[in-house]
């Protein structure tokens, strides 16, 4: 009887992606690596079963659509990264030298107006955290993925948004 060992058995608590290992400029990595996360959320959208197209809008108030068949809409999903271990549900904010440190601040906190579930990437290792909109509303601007437990790999959670739209 081989008996195996339950950490072994989750790749991701085992595994690290290679980053930058080119040693690219800081801030042109930092825009491929969140090329990289979207190109990952939708990947992992579509290998769960879910009809999942990257939406070609610089700065849009979402990333992807989901196509939940019935439905007379698209689900809107917005994709943050989480390399530093936490999940921000900000837009608007951008850095880097062609930013003007003068402007006004851009930022807002992502609503339902903006899109109907965010959806998380660990830059380490590519988990997926599932989050309804309407569950960061009563929470802050952003939160620990140590605090997503409930949310991590729950694909459960999309299959519920598409059925709520499709009833």
């Amino acid at each position: 009887m081989i008996v195996l060992n339950p950490k072994l058995c989750n790749y991701s608590d085992n595994m690290n992606w290679a980053k930058n290992i080119t040693n690219m400029e800081e801030g042109s990595y930092r825009t491929i690596n969140g090329n990289a996360n979207e190109l990952i959320a939708i990947g992992r959208c579509i290998k769960a079963g879910f009809a999942c197209s990257k939406v070609e809008v610089t700065n849009g108030r979402y990333d992807a659509v989901i196509d939940p068949g019935n439905s007379k809409r698209l689900l809107r999903v917005q994709i943050k990264g989480a390399g530093n271990g936490s999940v921000s549900f900000t837009g608007g904010g951008r850095s880097g030298q062609q930013i003007s440190r003068t402007a006004e601040s851009r930022t807002y906190k992502y609503s339902k107006e903006d899109c109907d579930l965010i959806l998380a990437v660990d830059s380490n290792n590519g988990d997926c955290y599932i989050i309804p909109i309407n569950d960061i509303q009563s929470w802050g601007t952003s939160k620990s993925l140590s605090k997503l437990q409930d949310y991590k790999e729950n694909w459960d959670l999309l299959g519920n948004i598409v059925e709520s739209i499709n009833s």
